[in-house]
């Protein structure tokens, strides 16, 4: 949730923590010596469902827990200094006191350079998907695309699935308060509206919202709001056919996929979002080959028009190095893994 309050190429951030985190970012945390967690419910996902032995291993790591909530602080780990106080006013002091102590800034040139070379490295690891051709079309080759057609200013907007995932792995965002999310309560429908709200707020700006093909469908009556209002936002639906999440899940464990994949007509993904879009008086494209989705995103962006982009995409997993022990709810004690579905 806290994506982009510091750029993701500034040099020393590391990313995203937990199970969608990378093994990089997952094998640093548990080797500090001091955490400082602000306003932040150290939850679930984001710690490895709080094994100490993939994320977070506090102790002997020490934690700095800053708060306005009292129950959030101490509620998942244990801190060694606990502080109930409104972030801005704390930060406010805390620079102030960094400022005293090292007026001329704390230099490890280093650490910038070992979390350069991460970063390269797993850039490079995703270059063959964010390139390849293949229709339907990878979901890295979706997000890669995405930020390179999006202003560095730009707004996104995510729902649940790869969209927030992928996005929170391997998506750079640059100005901090551009990326809406819905990581606490992972909120499936929540992107496509809030992209409306945020053209409201920011007219000039672009705005951009990924979203599932399940998360679209949760609500596409919004659709007649955005007409009503001429909101120029561009929602890409990455249509994957399915609720991918849950039937890899129900796959896995039962070898499934009852009510979490939907029907395909003459090869067609369905439903064809981009037709009932049109039904709405709102633009459209269902994007049919790879090559033809970037030139689909640029003019719609350039149009500033309503526009809905419907692309296949294929149902892979986003891959994982933490844990997550919702496989072990559903089999305990048994090797389960969480894999796609056809």
């Amino acid at each position: 949730m806290g994506k982009g309050m510091l750029r993701d190429d500034h040099p020393f951030t590391l990313g995203m923590t937990g199970f969608w985190g990378t093994k990089y970012i997952n094998d640093k945390c548990p080797g500090a010596d001091w955490v400082l967690g602000l306003c932040t419910r150290f939850k679930e996902a984001d710690c490895s469902s709080w094994y100490p032995d993939y994320t977070f291993n506090f102790p002997p790591t020490k934690l700095i827990h800053i708060d306005i909530e009292p129950s959030e602080i101490g509620r998942n780990f244990p801190t060694e200094l606990s502080v109930v106080f409104d972030l801005k006013a704390a930060l406010t002091v805390m620079l102030k006191v960094a400022r005293r102590i090292y007026p001329e800034g704390l230099k490890n040139p280093g650490l910038a350079a070992e979390i350069a070379a991460y970063k390269a490295e797993f850039k490079a690891s995703n270059a063959e998907m964010e390139t390849s051709d293949a229709f339907p079309i990878m979901p890295e080759r979706i997000l890669a695309d995405v930020r390179a057609a999006m202003p560095r200013d730009a707004f996104l907007t995510t729902d649940v699935g790869w969209n927030k995932n992928g996005v929170g792995q391997q998506f750079p965002i640059y100005e901090p308060g551009t990326v809406l999310t819905p990581g606490g309560f992972a909120t499936m429908g929540f992107g496509p509206p809030a992209a409306l709200g945020v053209k409201i707020a920011h007219p000039g700006r672009v705005v951009i919202s990924m979203v599932g093909d399940g998360g679209f469908g949760q609500n596409p009556a919004m659709l007649a709001i955005a007409a009503e209002m001429n909101l120029g936002v561009v929602w890409v639906v990455m249509n994957n056919n399915a609720f991918g999440t849950i039937a890899g899940l129900q796959k896995a464990h039962y070898g499934l996929t009852y009510g979490t994949t939907f029907p395909k007509t003459g090869g067609e993904q369905m439903p064809i979002y981009a037709e009932i879009a049109k039904a709405y008086g709102v633009e459209a494209v269902r994007v049919r080959s790879a090559a033809e989705f970037r030139p689909a995103l640029d003019a719609a962006i350039a149009s500033g028009r309503l526009t809905v982009i419907d692309v296949a995409m294929i149902n892979n997993p986003t891959p994982t190095s933490g844990h997550w022990n919702i496989l072990d709810i559903y089999s305990p004690d048994k090797d389960v893994s969480h894999v796609a579905t056809d």
